[in-house]
């Protein structure tokens, strides 16, 4: 399931679609007014699993593996 954040340009909402799969232009109505005229908003997206706060960043206290040698940061 693929969340999409959108924007009519008619009366200037924002809101969200859930759609199995890719946005189609069926999916881009408004729900407040009806319009088509939306456009797709790019408001990123939510992070990264499995890592830790400080690798991150690459900004870590400590050595760790060869990602902390190539970057300079200790």
């Amino acid at each position: 399931m693929a969340t999409y954040d959108l924007r009519c340009r008619s009366c200037g909402r924002d809101f969200e679609v859930f759609v199995l799969g890719f946005l189609k232009d069926e999916t881009k109505v408004c729900p407040d007014c009806g319009s088509r005229e939306v456009e797709q908003r790019f408001t990123g997206f939510g992070g990264v699993m499995g890592l830790s706060p400080d690798s991150r960043s690459g900004f870590s206290n400590r050595a760790s593996g060869s990602c902390a040698a190539n970057t300079g940061f200790s």
